[in-house]
């Protein structure tokens, strides 16, 4: 199996040849003694717990699926689509019973050192499957390494993925919940995680466990056109609403995202009707450049030769067009496409294309008076509280009591007792589940519960704050 090895910031992403064949083979590895919810390990050992009530096998710890879709609904092996974003999952935990972390047993069921490391291949094609590898290593734990897989497909003839900078991050209930994971993650030696800081200290039993993710963005190989929609000049989008009369701007993005040089590049534009071309607005820069190079109008008509466009190289085309027409306050939706036809050692006659719309409305339209009910105009009815309530919790009268039931007495016991339970661990793993979906999605979690003092912070304190010196991985 072929990998690529991806540069950032100066750091090499690579496996080697022989981690490499027991992951081909087994896809995860290696082989090793497995425990369960009722029967955890004695010592450090990390994702060797076979019935996770939430993820199932520990040894199956890599998944990956589009940014979007439900963390519960990552797979082992999905089907890229150029233009769009991947989430990476790679879930970690210690699976020594809450027994051994205390004075008592010398902490000797407390991993020091952890660390984990990941790669991806950069480039995938019909004929040759992709990986995601993460891997976890600890300096006490048995094995000293686990590692796993995921696949990446896709049907385009040449996918270019890259990893999208800042997007790694673990997640937990500590304090080091959320922080952004530096580029070694993508080294063989790795980087540290942890629970208050990232210093390599994970006890065992599942309220220490963690969630690594970060982003790829896969792009085809090749040509590619992009076209946006500004009322201003500066902040262009897919779409915008106009009135006639008004002037906005087009932007073509026209890029070489491959290992090979565009020919032929012809790009050509296409306005409908109700938007017309403002004479002499047409300009063309290229890559970062601030000189803008005025182009005839023929970018609608017969379009423009733009010769050979290089690796890594991206051309600028801007202009005007005005709104024209009678429209009413429902307003019209007016989509422009831009086409980009060009030649490369893959293909001759290659072509690719994207639109952007205007919505023209006419102006000066009154908006609906909306209809009002009692309870909006005179909230104070007696029949009106439970509908408020809904609307406004935190209104007088709505608020209940806390409180504490045979739910919380139980988990409160789980606690105090340090048991490793299936019942704790479902709820647990869940609560951390829901939060990288949330934050995968944009949107914020309030944290209900506060960060725990365990003793894994004396730990920390006594055994991180001195940084061992570093050890090669095996």
């Amino acid at each position: 199996m072929k990998k690529h090895q991806l540069t950032i910031t100066g750091a090499v992403v690579s496996l080697s040849l022989g981690l490499l064949n027991i992951a081909t083979a087994f896809a995860w590895g290696p082989e090793r003694t497995t425990f369960t919810m009722e029967k955890p390990a004695t010592y450090p050992t990390f994702n060797s717990i076979t019935n996770n009530p939430t993820i199932g096998d520990e040894r199956d710890f890599v998944r990956v699926g589009e940014i979007n879709a439900k963390v519960t609904d990552l797979k082992n092996e999905i089907e890229v689509v150029p233009g769009r974003q991947y989430l990476v999952y790679v879930y970690f935990h210690n699976n020594a019973s809450s027994t051994y972390n205390d004075k008592a047993h010398n902490n000797s069921g407390v991993a020091l050192r952890t660390r984990m490391s990941s790669s991806f291949s950069t480039v995938l094609t019909p004929q040759d499957k992709g990986t995601i590898t993460a891997t976890i290593t600890a300096d006490n734990s048995n094995p000293l390494s686990v590692w796993d897989e995921a696949y990446m497909t896709t049907k385009t003839n040449k996918v270019l993925l890259h990893y999208v900078d800042g997007s790694a991050k673990i997640y937990n209930d500590w304090k080091a919940n959320e922080s952004v994971m530096p580029s070694s993650l993508f080294t063989e030696t790795g980087t540290l995680v942890g629970l208050n800081a990232l210093n390599g200290v994970i006890p065992g039993c599942e309220e220490y466990h963690g969630i690594v993710t970060y982003v790829l963005q896969a792009e085809e190989l090749g040509g590619s056109v992009e076209k946006t929609v500004s009322k201003d000049g500066l902040k262009y989008s897919e779409s915008v609403d106009a009135n006639p009369g008004e002037e906005i701007y087009f932007r073509l993005a026209i890029s070489n995202t491959g290992d090979v040089a565009l020919t032929n590049a012809t790009i050509k534009d296409s306005l409908p009707e109700g938007l017309t071309l403002v004479p002499g607005s047409v300009g063309l820069r290229a890559n970062e450049s601030t000189t803008t190079e005025p182009l005839s109008d023929n970018i609608i008509a017969t379009g423009y030769n733009l010769g050979t466009i290089g690796t890594g190289n991206t051309v600028y085309i801007t202009y005007k067009a005005k709104v024209t027409g009678e429209f009413d306050c429902n307003g019209k939706k007016l989509t422009n496409t831009a086409t980009l036809v060009y030649d490369s050692e893959v293909k001759t006659g290659d072509s690719k294309e994207d639109s952007a719309s205007v919505t023209a409305k006419k102006a000066d339209c009154e908006e609906p008076t909306p209809e009002l009910d009692n309870c909006e105009t005179n909230p104070s009815l007696p029949e009106c509280q439970e509908k408020n309530c809904k609307t406004n919790p935190e209104m007088e009268g709505c608020q209940e009591l806390p409180s504490t039931g045979p739910l919380e007495i139980v988990m409160a016991a789980v606690v105090v007792l340090g048991i490793c339970g299936g019942g704790y661990y479902l709820y647990r793993t869940k609560k951390t589940l829901a939060k990288v979906e949330s934050k995968a999605k944009g949107k914020e979690i309030t944290k209900d519960v506060e960060p725990k003092e365990t003793e894994a912070k004396d730990l920390e304190s006594k055994e991180v704050d001195k940084e061992p010196k570093e050890k090669s991985d095996q």
